[in-house]
């Protein structure tokens, strides 16, 4: 059963059915609060006892934060999974709960203040409402999310709609911090909205495998804008198949729709344009989340090794700066935690990325980008075979197909460290075919044609990449500080020294 928090007025935890499960303690509500407003519903342990516990001992304080959970736990009756905790985290499971900031006219007409009459003793609690009210004063003249609404699915077996609802409200979750986008139940609403209607249906089919019909619908309209059949199982594979695909689809479709909100650049993103990255740039600083501030650090990760740059020492200290605050706000968060991975395998930090990295992918098995980063992490630890399989697994999902360059570079890369150079060049290949103006590609091109004694293969490819790298040079290669050390680590240099 899906549960709504309500945070504009008091705070007000109610089921589907509206009974109410709002916790009595003041510091319970309170802490719903905040992770109400903490991005994907997560925040570090550590943040909750310093808002709401600033004056205490700090063993004192996390015996409060345990005991005000477990006050939670209580008021949650039968619905205690909505409650999530991990090491260093708690946060709220938000296929389960959806949380409404939508101004509900208060009496008088007036509309109600955030967290109304919520009194908690504490300065930095009372410093974190401030701040919050103000800027939630200021929504409407900033960004309106659109919505995804989701209806009950329909299933003819009891399992058969466990399964929907897992991949219907799974797929919502991921595409709605990619977009960004708010997720709502049908019954919670507004009439007449703008945003995307998902229905879906599961059949059972002859033998173990149901069948999962989709259907996205205009929200203001009821147009049917798309619609898709899903072969299904129980298998995990399966599972992430349809999320990934379903999740894609949802990005794609609020995309082509003049909805409201700034959605995120994501194809600006994995480009490898200079433009097209500062573009993006300048959408992310737009949205002041921790997702956002990381996928900032990401593409400046991307002009630093791709040379597009003219101060590298100020640009990665931009990023480190990002991916720090980022993770400072959203310590749960897998983009967040996987940009923080890739700034430790940049300087070096082996264990650490891959602490962080293996952290990103148990907190969303299956996410894509935390598996390229964690590839990248093995790579640099020179466990080039699971690298590959890691990559293999996830990449199906909505941003490695919004990022196929991206993905297929790593994928050659781990190739190129096992030797399989034919099969590298295929996936340099496809790299190029979705950006023509990706550079690594292109060096990568290069010297496996070389390597094959295709000179004129080789040479096509150095005349492309001198469109894309106006300073370029073949003997640039031989340089230690230009980007090739996969080629350089496995012998293919040859290229720098002939004269194609």
């Amino acid at each position: 059963m899906h549960l709504t928090l309500r945070l504009m007025g008091p705070v007000t935890l109610l089921d589907a059915n509206g009974d109410d499960l709002t916790p009595r303690g003041r510091k319970a509500r309170g802490a719903l609060a905040m992770l109400g407003m903490a991005p994907g519903l997560r925040l570090g342990r550590a943040r909750l006892q310093d808002r709401l516990w600033s004056d205490s001992p700090q063993a004192q304080g996390a015996a409060s934060l345990r005991q005000t959970l477990r006050e939670l736990r209580l008021a949650l009756r039968d619905h205690q999974s909505v409650l999530l905790s991990g090491d260093g985290w708690v946060g709220l499971n938000p296929a389960r709960l959806t949380v409404d900031l939508r101004p509900l006219a208060a009496g008088a007409g007036e509309a109600p203040e955030f967290a109304e009459g919520l009194d908690i003793a504490d300065a930095e609690f009372e410093d974190w409402l401030r701040d919050t009210r103000l800027a939630l004063e200021d929504r409407p003249r900033a960004q309106v999310l659109p919505l995804l609404v989701l209806s009950d699915p329909v299933a003819d077996t009891p399992s058969g709609r466990m399964l929907a609802v897992a991949v219907v409200q799974q797929a919502a979750s991921h595409a709605a911090s990619l977009l960004p986008a708010q997720v709502l139940p049908l019954h919670s609403a507004p009439a007449s909205s703008p945003g995307l209607l998902v229905e879906a249906m599961c059949l059972q089919q002859p033998g173990p495998e149901m069948l999962l019909m989709i259907s996205l619908r205009d929200l203001s309209s009821g147009a049917q804008l798309w619609a898709q059949q899903f072969p299904l199982s129980q298998s995990t594979p399966a599972l992430h198949r349809a999320i990934s695909a379903l999740a894609l689809t949802l990005i794609q479709t609020v995309g082509q729709l003049r909805l409201p909100g700034r959605l995120l650049p994501l194809t600006d993103l994995f480009s490898f344009s200079r433009s097209r990255l500062l573009s993006a740039d300048r959408v992310l600083s737009e949205t002041d989340s921790p997702v956002a501030q990381s996928l900032r650090a990401f593409l400046r990760y991307t002009l630093i090794i791709e040379r597009q740059t003219r101060d590298q020492r100020a640009t990665l200290a931009e990023a480190e700066a990002l991916a720090s605050r980022a993770r400072e706000r959203a310590p749960a968060d897998p983009i967040v935690l996987s940009v923080s991975a890739l700034m430790r395998s940049w300087q070096g930090q082996v264990a650490g990325a891959l602490d962080l990295a293996r952290d990103a992918c148990r907190l969303a098995p299956g996410h894509d980008l935390a598996h390229l980063v964690l590839s990248q992490a093995l790579t640099d630890a020179g466990r080039d075979g699971e690298a590959l399989s890691v990559l293999i697994r996830a990449r199906g999902g909505p941003l490695a197909m919004l990022g196929q360059p991206s993905w297929r570079l790593r994928q050659a890369a781990a190739l190129i460290r096992l030797g399989r150079y034919a099969e590298a060049e295929n996936s340099a290949a496809a790299a190029l075919s979705h950006s023509t103006e990706c550079r690594p590609a292109l060096r990568f091109l290069a010297a496996l044609r070389h390597h094959r004694r295709d000179e004129e293969g080789a040479a096509a490819a150095l005349t492309a990449l001198r469109r894309v790298e106006p300073d370029f040079a073949p003997e640039l290669m031989a340089s230690p500080d230009y980007p090739v050390s996969t080629l350089r680590r496995a012998g293919l240099l040859a290229v720098a020294r002939a004269r194609l």
